[in-house]
């Protein structure tokens, strides 16, 4: 008896195929998403856009009276569309707006000088520069430092021995000047301040009320003290022949400024004045005397 076995013809359960199938989908999905590598977004593999606009200054750091520069360039010109410049302070206030051309070939550049009663805070300052639509912009900042304004004057110093009155022109940054009086004592000029911040007294000394001179007669440099420590940071300016001129830093809590010289002329002028009138007395009385004998000679005849 021959058994034979027809392949063709075995049977296999349904339920088991369908067990199979399902096997064999899930062993695919599974070595698909092992060996796929999820693909990268569209906009991380686009190039980067390039701006429209660009600006810098030639400094990051300004005080009042600096000229700022201002340049930059524009991508795509468009005929007759002005740049715009806007400046605003820390509080994003407008201290400066101004619209220029921009050239053919997209470039700009624009001094500013920084000056005027806007610029009254310090700290960090934005410049934003718009060129038609507000998307073509760009910003830079800088830092602004508020220095002092001057303040100018004159005090009426008088000299106690002599009786005479000197105008002594003054200005300084960083804080107030009080009074100013001549010592003759100790052949100096004492200056009371009230010093808010670093700065500098500028002071124009009539030569008449206070000098310094050498042996030799030419000029001597100042002794300066400063709250009774003597300094040597001070600057002569342009000196002549009728004014000392002195620019003397101060910081703050600074109070007194004594500048000591070599000589109070009007001290020594009551001393020619008294030399002066004795010369004459002298010569009047000489005259007088001469006069008198003449008169009293007798006469020879």
């Amino acid at each position: 008896m021959t058994l034979s076995y027809d392949i063709r013809k075995s049977y296999i359960n349904p339920n088991i195929k369908l067990a199979l199938a399902s096997c064999l989908i899930a062993f695919v999905s599974a070595l698909t998403s092992f060996l796929i590598v999820p693909p990268v977004e569209a906009e991380s593999l686009s190039p980067p856009i390039e701006a429209q606009i660009t600006v810098k200054i030639d400094k990051d750091l300004y005080n009042r009276g600096d000229i700022m520069i201002i340049s930059g360039e524009v991508k795509s010109v468009v005929t007759s569309i002005p740049l715009t410049i806007q400046i605003l302070d820390p509080d994003n206030n407008l201290v400066h707006v101004e619209q220029i051309v921009v050239a053919s070939d997209g470039r700009f550049s624009l001094p500013i000088k920084v000056e005027g009663p806007l610029w009254r805070m310090s700290g960090t300052y934005s410049i934003i520069v718009q060129y038609g639509f507000k998307h073509v912009s760009a910003m830079v900042t800088f830092q602004f430092e508020q220095s002092s304004i001057p303040t100018s004057g004159v005090f009426n110093v008088k000299d106690l021995s002599s009786g005479q009155n000197f105008d002594l022109d003054y200005s300084i940054t960083g804080g107030q000047v009080k009074s100013i009086v001549v010592n003759p004592q100790d052949i100096s000029l004492v200056a009371q301040i009230d010093a808010k911040s670093s700065g500098v007294l500028h002071l124009k000394i009539p030569r008449l009320l206070l000098d310094a001179k050498k042996s030799s007669n030419s000029d001597e440099s100042f002794l300066v003290f400063v709250d009774g420590d003597e300094i040597t940071s001070f600057q002569e300016g342009n000196s002549d022949y009728e004014y000392r001129v002195l620019d003397i830093p101060i910081v703050n809590g600074d109070s007194e400024i004594e500048i000591i010289g070599t000589t109070v002329i009007p001290e020594f002028e009551n001393v020619s004045s008294l030399i002066l009138v004795l010369a004459v007395g002298l010569v009047i009385v000489f005259t007088v005397l001469s006069k008198t004998r003449m008169c009293t000679k007798p006469l020879n005849l």
